[in-house]
């Protein structure tokens, strides 16, 4: 099982605590209950989404998930050494595949912590080169072992070193050295659900990883150790050289910086971005004219940036609004999952990490829409919609997870949905397979 004596050491120098996510017929209290027997542990669970309680190495959660679906629930177990984790994970794929089953939304979340001072590592989690580590990671493997099924109903896991960017993108020289040092002041790292790797908890001492997932992932035993296993691996080979890199890293580093600065030159000004772009046409208040483009150009070249060359967008047509300071996006497909804010997408194609922005006319796959307007005939998909405003007629969300206020009023046709919170209007319509909690009768 082990490489070496050295590899051994370093996964009996770590722990894991681990998310399942799963589908059965049982209430919460029988799935305890085997749980408890299978893994021979505490097992407390609750009916509340938001309960606090927080799993620990005795005491493992159960609570439901409802994000991918009703019956869904979580399991949460505390940090374990190594070898128990991997045998609590077996142990709890054998029980999930006899009392329920996955689905391609489904997944395992897995935290890792590495003990540094035995490992005697030069730099600690809470430092790790987030940018070394992208750079060096084997994910080509990753998905190999995980592949994503060619469907809409899928969750994609994304890597994000695409859409890391220095703050002031325009104003430096972007070099391979400068890259290289990836200063977590000069540069910003997005976060969102799809990517498959998960940096926020690095200030507790842990990396989280979301490989693990899919439709029976739990017949994938042997593929889920060797995920655990490669990332464990790469992140201790990480800290070990936290800002030295290989030569094939330097091979692909200088690669990044041509393409990344040729994007940056290419979009720099108008004239520019014109002339690469040509199938992306550009209008200032309805206006096709030159000199009003240009003097309000510089205001929206970092949104075009991310938009262009993070969102693969090829033929689109873009408005910037100057009245009421928003750029508007008309018949493009936006892909790879961008975090966007404050855009408003006409009749487009989108799958993205959306905050504060509009949609009329929009299909919108495996999104997160937060703080959103909804307009009209959008047909949302397989997304999470956060306290979103329903502000026209005619859209349908089918398989689709909404959260509101109380107060808030939703306008739309629902299939197979889970909703908490709300109130649905007289014309909104609701099949029998979506599940409603927390929701006032409609009005």
């Amino acid at each position: 099982m082990f490489k070496s004596l050295s590899t051994k050491e370093i996964y009996d120098n770590s722990s894991l605590a681990f998310t399942f996510e799963f589908f059965t017929p049982l209430n919460r209290r029988d799935v305890s209950s085997k749980l408890s027997k299978t893994l021979g542990k505490k097992i407390k669970w609750f009916n509340d989404i938001e309960a606090t309680f927080e799993a620990t190495y005795d005491t493992f959660r159960v609570s439901p998930r409802y994000s991918n679906g009703y019956k869904e629930m979580s399991l949460s177990t505390g940090f374990l050494p190594y070898q128990e984790a991997v045998h609590m994970l077996l142990k709890t794929m054998n029980l999930v595949e006899a009392i329920g089953y996955t689905t391609d939304r489904c997944s395992v979340t897995t935290k890792i912590r590495l003990n540094e001072d035995r490992l005697n590592l030069p730099t600690k989690i809470n430092k790790l080169n987030k940018f070394k580590y992208l750079v060096g990671l084997n994910e080509a493997k990753l998905f190999e072992l995980w592949p994503t099924p060619d469907n809409e109903e899928s969750k994609l896991r994304r890597n994000h070193i695409h859409l890391i960017q220095p703050k002031n993108l325009y104003n430096m020289v972007i070099t391979e050295s400068f890259i290289e040092r990836m200063n977590p002041a000069e540069f910003n790292f997005p976060e969102s659900d799809s990517f498959a790797t998960d940096f926020s908890e690095l200030s507790s001492g842990n990396l989280i990883v979301k490989y693990i997932s899919g439709k029976d992932y739990t017949k994938k035993k042997r593929e889920a150790v060797s995920t655990i296993n490669l990332v464990i691996e790469h992140l201790y080979e990480t800290l070990s050289k936290n800002y030295e890199y290989s030569f094939d890293e330097k091979k692909k580093i200088s690669r990044m910086v041509e393409d990344f600065q040729n994007s940056v030159d290419g979009t720099r000004s108008y004239f520019n971005f014109k002339r690469l772009f040509p199938d992306v046409v550009m209008y200032v208040d309805l206006k096709p004219i030159d000199y009003l483009i240009e003097a309000n150009y510089t205001i929206l070249r970092e949104k075009i940036f991310k938009l262009i060359v993070g969102g693969g967008i090829k033929e689109a047509v873009l408005n910037y609004d100057t009245g009421r300071g928003r750029l508007q996006i008309k018949d493009a497909v936006v892909s790879k999952s961008i975090l966007i804010e404050e855009v408003e997408f006409y009749q487009c194609k989108v799958e993205a990490d959306s905050k504060n922005c509009l949609f009329e006319g929009c299909d919108i796959r495996n999104s997160k829409l937060t703080d959103c307007v909804i307009f009209s005939n959008n047909d949302i998909r397989n997304s999470r919609i956060i306290n979103c405003e329903y502000l026209g007629e005619a859209n349908e969300l089918s398989r689709c997870y909404l959260e509101n206020p109380e107060t808030r009023m939703i306008n739309a046709d629902l299939v197979e949905c889970l909703v908490n919170g709300g109130n649905f209007t007289q014309s909104s319509t609701v099949d029998p397979n979506t599940k409603v909690i927390g929701v006032k009768s409609i009005k």
